[in-house]
């Protein structure tokens, strides 16, 4: 698990962003996560249920659904609320 960690940490954004589009299955679970918790969560609960992928991919999926319009993002203090539109 560790080794899988550490290669996925020392991917590039290209990197991840061209695993996010090869592996759609990313988005779905992001959005089951968000859905499982009533349409709000925080990205560190999403980090914490998706521990196979690093902090930027996570990052990287979400900003990908905001672009789709399918969730929000709010700023609240250090962290960020994923709210899913409806």
């Amino acid at each position: 698990f560790r080794k899988e960690m550490n290669v996925e940490q020392a991917k590039t954004i290209e990197e991840h962003k061209r695993d996010i589009a090869q592996e759609p299955g990313y988005l779905e679970e992001v959005l089951e996560i968000i859905k499982k918790n009533d349409g709000r969560v925080t990205q560190k609960q999403i980090r914490r249920e998706m521990l196979h992928l690093s902090e930027a991919k996570i990052s990287l999926i979400i900003t990908e659904l905001e672009h789709k319009g399918v969730v929000e993002k709010i700023k609240k203090g250090r962290g960020n609320v994923i709210v899913l539109k409806r």
